[in-house]
């Protein structure tokens, strides 16, 4: 397993490039920009997962969650990303529950590579929502986003990466909601965020033991709601 190097740019400490601290609240209105930033940077039209943690910075751990988290809220086609995303999701979840501010990636999932048009699509699509948390999200309940609170909230991250992992049809988009939730309640040290990540978590965790227990009967339920 191979240390990430952060770039010179850090968009977690400067996301608008204006000399913002680490200590400081996240800019409202800047993670989309961050996102968009990481991708600009990066050249070809395939992006591996190595270079998209390295262009974020060391200290962007919740925008690393965000990114890994959103190809499994919305499925990047021709990718298994339950297993590629779930995988890494756990591995980053154990290194922040260790205290560990610059993260690292085994190889055979830095290598993993994305289409370029897909990952700004993903984005794009999501651009509205991300904008939306940022202007309503805020430093509040500190106590929740401290370092403590950050290894209970790496642990549950863990398990939710371990159920991205399972194979389980229509099972991604919970576990990986309650993600994006977490990653931005610690990108605005939102307390309020934290808790409705665990709430969203919770209920991802129970709808894929459901499927699990109930799997057959719940698809075939679900597949006579689809318009097709």
């Amino acid at each position: 397993m191979r240390q990430e190097a952060g770039p010179e740019h850090d968009f977690r400490d400067d996301p608008a490039g204006k000399g913002a601290g680490a200590g400081d609240p996240w800019p409202r209105g800047q993670t989309s920009r961050a996102l968009r930033g990481a991708i600009a940077a990066i050249e070809g039209e395939r992006l591996t997962l190595g270079q998209l943690v390295d262009a974020l910075g060391r200290s962007g751990q919740g925008l690393v969650l965000l990114l890994l988290a959103l190809p499994a809220f919305i499925p990047v086609p021709a990718l298994p990303t339950g297993f590629v995303f779930g995988t890494a999701l756990s591995i980053v979840a154990l290194q922040m529950a260790a205290g560990r501010q610059s993260l690292a990636l085994p190889d055979f999932l830095r290598r993993r590579s994305l289409p370029r048009k897909a990952v700004e699509s993903t984005v794009e699509r999501l651009d509205g929502f991300m904008s939306r948390l940022d202007g309503v999200l805020r430093p509040r309940l500190l106590a929740l986003t401290d370092r403590m609170a950050t290894v209970i909230v790496a642990i549950l991250i863990f398990i939710l990466g371990v159920t991205l992992v399972l194979p389980i049809p229509f099972g991604n988009q919970g576990p990986a909601f309650a993600i994006v939730v977490f990653a931005f309640g610690l990108l605005e040290r939102d307390g309020l965020a934290i808790i409705a990540g665990v709430f969203f978590a919770i209920i991802g965790v129970a709808w894929n033991v459901g499927l699990i227990l109930f799997g057959a009967a719940i698809t075939e339920r679900m597949m006579h709601l689809l318009p097709w």
